[in-house]
């Protein structure tokens, strides 16, 4: 995380990216006590893990991402989510 690059996406999440050099893409996420109780917690985990699932085709090169949940992630519904992800990062558009 402290080699790759950072975009806060307003106050909903942190994302970390890093080019890895391997023909796949990896993605962690994290999402702290701070999101809520772990109900909270695993359905922002939930909502990361569908918009990686439907942009991971389009992110060239093949990197590293992580993902860090923040408080207002939740409420949001996941098109909203996948589209400020993927506009902050290197997509082929």
């Amino acid at each position: 995380m402290d080699q790759g690059q950072r975009h806060r996406i307003e106050t909903f999440c942190t994302v970390f990216f890093l080019p890895n050099g391997l023909d796949r893409k990896r993605l962690g996420v994290i999402a702290s006590k701070k999101v809520g109780n772990a109900v909270v917690r695993n359905l922002a985990k939930r909502k990361i893990r569908e918009v990686f699932r439907h942009i991971k085709d389009r992110i060239e090169p093949a990197m590293d991402i992580v993902i860090v949940s923040g408080r207002d992630l939740v409420p949001l519904p996941v098109s909203v989510i996948e589209k400020k992800i993927f506009q902050s990062l290197p997509v082929k558009r």
